[in-house]
């Protein structure tokens, strides 16, 4: 697959969308609308901007992005000396009922390629521009944050005292997490964001039929 040539991915399903860098930190992402604070956005202030990543634990390893052809789902490989993995970032958007779905939620799937790659999950988002910094409430499959507007959390199948502690964990087969705003993920996980992927790629495939893209644009 081709690789892009940009610092940044972008994913988005025309409710939001998000900065992802090459190390899997979502930079800049704001919620529920495009003109409101941002949740993640350290492409401005490392310190008060907040992070969401998935990481290898080791500062030794390498890392490339692309997207799956004709979408806007977005690929970024690991490559460390203990293990291979790649995390699916997307923008779930789909038609249901001949409407378009396009919840305020962005998924994330992490999928083991070789090795046991030791990794960190954070999870640190903020509000009013990076003033508020929100109390974290621990759920049974969920941590919400709260005093960021609407509901906000991530519901996963990582080990929450791994994220909330932000320590270090060996990744031994795939896990998924969903960040939601508002209403939040009530479907069983592993099947929803199997199939929200699937359709979403799906969505973008069949949307760029209809597109005029001179040659030089294409890949």
């Amino acid at each position: 697959m081709a690789i892009h040539k940009y610092n940044f991915g972008i994913i988005g399903n025309c409710s939001y969308l998000g900065y992802i860098d090459t190390k899997a930190d979502v930079k800049w992402l704001c919620l529920p609308r495009f003109d409101s604070s941002f949740l993640f956005g350290s492409l401005l202030d490392e310190e008060k901007g907040g992070h969401f990543y998935i990481q290898p634990a080791s500062e030794n390893f390498e890392s490339n992005q692309y997207y799956i052809p004709n979408t806007n789902v977005l690929c970024t490989e690991f490559n460390a000396p203990d293990g291979r993995f790649r995390i699916y970032d997307f923008a779930p958007r789909m038609t249901i009922h001949e409407r378009q779905f396009k919840p305020l939620m962005m998924m994330r799937k992490v999928e083991l390629m070789s090795g046991m790659p030791t990794i960190r999950v954070v999870c640190d988002p903020r509000g009013d521009y990076g003033k508020i910094v929100p109390d974290v409430v621990l759920g049974s499959n969920h941590i919400a944050y709260q005093g960021l507007g609407k509901h906000v959390r991530i519901t996963t199948d990582f080990s929450l005292n791994y994220i909330m502690q932000q320590q270090p964990f060996v990744l031994d087969m795939n896990h998924y997490i969903v960040l939601s705003y508002g209403e939040p993920l009530e479907a069983p996980l592993r099947e929803t964001v199997e199939e929200f992927l699937h359709q979403t790629i799906r969505h973008w495939q069949t949307w760029v039929k209809g597109c005029y893209i001179p040659n030089i644009y294409q890949d």
